[in-house]
């Protein structure tokens, strides 16, 4: 039984070691990085703004995209030396395009997701989000979704693979 104690509390501080340190990075590289260029396009569908930062060996890429009320979010991605460490997701994302809205379904969705990578094979996922039934209440569910845990997920190396290609295709735009 010792012995399974010693090897769980192992495995949970290796894991919790590695996620501090990412999330170290992740916050060192939004206090010191430097704008390196950014772009804004501004259309029909809304406007996007994808703006690049860096320090050291730190990238950073922050994609902001605005369509009128329905939508507001805002996209993270850091990388270092080729592997992605993150990906921070904030923002309000609409739930109904194409049809109307049923009288008691949301509009929207308030998120807030927090990705990190060990390597290209393991990662977590924390999140917390919460529905949006009524757009002058807003600023409420901010307060209530900024007081939930987080729920957690570990992540693997499909779950990587899609943030990647995700984070190039923003890249990829931006070039």
């Amino acid at each position: 039984m010792n012995k399974f104690l010693i090897l769980m509390f192992l495995f949970f501080g290796l894991q919790t070691d590695w996620l501090s340190e990412t999330k170290k990075l992740v916050s060192e590289t939004n206090e010191n990085a430097v704008l390196i260029n950014t772009k804004v396009v501004d259309d029909k569908n809304g406007k996007f703004t994808t703006t690049e930062y860096k320090t050291g060996e730190t990238k950073r890429i922050k994609v902001e995209f605005l369509h009128t009320e329905l939508m507001a979010i805002e996209l993270n991605y850091y990388e270092k030396n080729g592997l992605i460490l993150g990906e921070i997701i904030n923002g309000k994302d609409f739930l109904i395009n194409k049809r109307k809205r049923l009288e008691n379904e949301p509009y929207a969705t308030l998120i807030d997701s927090r990705t990190y990578f060990k390597n290209e094979n393991e990662g977590i996922n924390l999140i917390r989000k919460m529905n949006i039934y009524k757009p002058d209440k807003i600023e409420n569910i901010k307060k209530k979704l900024n007081k939930l845990e987080f729920e957690s997920k570990n992540l693997n190396a499909d779950d990587y693979i899609r943030i990647k290609e995700k984070f190039s295709r923003i890249t990829k735009n931006e070039k």
